[in-house]
């Protein structure tokens, strides 16, 4: 999970798991849709797109399904917000021209592609749903703009009962509890652990991961919040989870270390290297030279006023010339 974008990175975790996709699918997408789509053709597709001037866009989540009954096939193209953004469909209107543009690319017919915008932010999303809102005109014009609609998912128009009834996938249901009441303080979201608690072990370790780097709980008060929603069992894990997340950094603060050794090493080599080429080039050139300038040398670690050096040496007629141009602080 990305630690910068920790909202976006779980969400992207959450519905390409295709259990809970197919249950957010049948559960929130308006009833006229949701009842058509063929669920054993559900399936994530790639996200990288590029457009015609070659610039790669990466949609949040891009699904691929059929329409019961028929062959044709749609993209349902998520949009994840975490604040109310008021341009999200000029963003959706990219997504969309970049499918259709690779369409074009591959020879296929244009699919129809279905945006849906998921959002929960701490207020509601009253923005417009509808692209031709955009533009405050009257009907006669509007009736020549550009439009689309949106399906729009707000954790804030549905209640905490109205998520739990709706999912069939208690890993959706909890994780959607998570996401809509993430921005509360941590008195208020306390009940919520009630039911991330009562998910599997895997699934807990995936929430949790996403509360704790989001809320920034300090371990001691995790464990008690855990104790107190679900018993003795669930601090272990949740031990377990914080024991490997420190292992990892370890592992990976040490990889960096060494990455860090290697490239100090490569340059005081490539410093060592430029000093001993200059000093050559001045025997070369000049013969013996003073004891105090091979020190001044020595004591260089500027691999570029080195190589200034070197080309002054080159080109001058004489030691004193090249100690003139030399400014050694």
């Amino acid at each position: 999970m990305n630690i910068k974008r920790p909202h976006d990175s779980f969400f992207k975790q959450l519905l390409r798991d295709p259990e809970a996709l197919k249950d957010f699918l049948k559960g929130f997408l308006p009833e006229s849709l949701s009842k058509r789509i063929d669920y054993d053709s559900v399936r994530v597709i790639d996200t990288e797109k590029t457009d015609r001037k070659y610039r790669k866009l990466y949609l949040d989540l891009s699904v691929e399904c059929r329409i019961s009954g028929e062959e044709s096939e749609i993209y349902i193209v998520f949009e994840h917000k975490s604040y109310p953004d008021r341009f999200t469909l000029i963003q959706m209107l990219n997504y969309l021209s970049v499918v259709w543009e690779d369409n074009i690319k591959n020879k296929e017919p244009l699919k129809p592609v279905i945006p849906v915008v998921f959002y929960h932010g701490p207020r509601r999303f009253n923005l417009p749903t509808e692209f031709a809102d955009y533009f405050e005109v009257d009907e006669v014009i509007r009736d020549f703009l550009l439009n689309f609609k949106i399906v729009l998912f707000d954790t804030n128009r549905h209640t905490d009962e109205e998520i739990l009834k709706v999912c069939d996938n208690f890993y959706l249901a909890a994780s959607l509890l998570a996401m809509k009441h993430i921005f509360e303080d941590i008195d208020s979201f306390k009940p919520i652990f009630r039911h991330i608690v009562q998910l599997d072990r895997d699934h807990f370790l995936t929430v949790l991961q996403y509360v704790i780097m989001t809320k920034d709980l300090q371990e001691e008060e995790l464990a008690k919040i855990i104790k107190r929603a679900g018993g003795d069992t669930m601090p272990s894990l949740a031990q377990k989870w914080i024991d490997q997340g420190m292992q990892k950094g370890m592992q990976k603060g040490m990889q960096k270390g060494m990455q860090k050794g290697m490239q100090k090493g490569m340059q005081k080599g490539m410093v060592r290297e430029a000093r001993e080429m200059v000093l050559d080039a001045i025997e070369t050139r000049f013969g013996n030279y003073p004891v105090y300038f091979r020190e001044k040398i020595v004591q260089m670690t500027d691999r570029e006023k080195l190589k200034q050096i070197l080309r002054m040496v080159v080109r001058a007629e004489s030691l004193e010339e090249v100690e003139k141009e030399i400014t050694w602080n």
